[in-house]
């Protein structure tokens, strides 16, 4: 699974994914998130609420993150919420409305 990120300095926040919420069918799947088109930023970090067990720790490079999900749910849709950190010309910007460290905002992986 292919997730695109978008950085708008002047937005709020500054970083989107598309797409904001993506669903995962149970087994092992790879999630990546990569530069929109057009976009220039590194990526720095991506960080899921609660560090749940599922995903692997992430792989960071200045073009793209990737993190396994051993999706193991058997129930109900579960949602979990993260934040995404870019850097450009040396400023961090984040997915988080409220600025780094703050609430994760809309983007989320849901587990089916």
């Amino acid at each position: 699974m292919n997730i695109q990120v978008t950085l708008n300095t002047a937005g709020k926040p500054p970083v989107t994914v598309s797409p904001t919420s993506a669903s995962v069918e149970r087994g092992t799947s790879t999630i990546t998130w990569t530069q929109a088109p057009g976009q220039t930023f590194s990526f720095t970090s991506l960080a899921f609420t609660g560090n749940p067990s599922c995903f692997s720790k992430p792989t960071v490079t200045s073009t793209q993150i990737t993190v396994q999900d051993a999706n193991n749910n058997a129930g109900a849709a579960v949602d979990y919420p993260y934040t995404i950190v870019v850097t450009s010309n040396n400023t961090p910007y984040s997915s988080a409305p409220a600025g780094i460290g703050g609430n994760p905002g809309d983007p989320m992986i849901k587990n089916k």
